[in-house]
């Protein structure tokens, strides 16, 4: 691929473990310019999916590259081509002509009870951010073919495993520690007689 000396190109791929309860996510980014690789960065989190910390990752990129840019994210994941497309409520039968803004639309879809495009939240912000550059796009890419997404797929999948690890690792320890305040904060038992009458030779000398 040629690139343009004055273009951001940013590789992004995401991870998600949807087979455990407590699923983790993550995503990650390499960014080029001027033939040079000039950034990396990870993030992940719990509760949440790949296309989430995706659009997060996004978010942070377009806000932290210089204002005024061309930006031009990489990625396999057709989902992020509508970083930029207002939400919509899908059941709303509403037609095209009609011009409600995108919060007004996300707040219609969740007091009617309509499923409406996922992550309206970070949608909405993501189109904000892109007002302050020249240009921002999506370009789909071989996977197989794109070192670079590879990597970023690689890296985000080791975050969102670290991720679940520490969070398993902590919880360990809360439990654990638990257990032994409750051992040490119960006193010790008091030498009973047959009676069920506490020894006195036992409770003072």
């Amino acid at each position: 691929m040629t690139q343009d000396t004055s273009t951001y190109y940013v590789w992004i791929g995401g991870s998600c473990d949807y087979s455990h309860k407590e699923r983790a996510g993550g995503a990650a980014v390499v960014i080029e310019h001027n033939g040079n690789i000039i950034s990396r960065d990870v993030i992940s989190d719990l509760h949440t999916t790949e296309f989430r910390m995706m659009l997060t990752l996004m978010l942070k990129v377009m806000q932290e590259i210089p204002e005024g840019s061309d930006i031009l994210f990489l990625t396999n994941a057709a989902y992020i081509q509508n970083f930029d497309k207002t939400p919509t409520a899908k059941s709303a039968n509403r037609t095209s002509s009609e011009s409600k803004d995108a919060s007004s639309l996300a707040i219609s879809a969740e007091s009617r009870g309509r499923k409406a495009r996922a992550n309206p939240d970070l949608i909405i912000q993501c189109i904000e951010e892109k007002k302050r550059h020249n240009s921002v796009g999506v370009k789909i890419v071989q996977y197989h073919k794109s070192p670079l997404l590879i990597e970023t797929h690689d890296r985000a999948t080791e975050a969102m495993a670290k991720t679940r690890k520490d969070f398993h690792q902590k919880n360990n320890r809360l439990s654990v520690s638990s257990e032994i305040v409750v051992s040490v904060s119960m006193p010790p038992c008091a030498q009973e007689g047959e009676d069920g009458t506490e020894n006195s030779s036992h409770l003072s000398r």
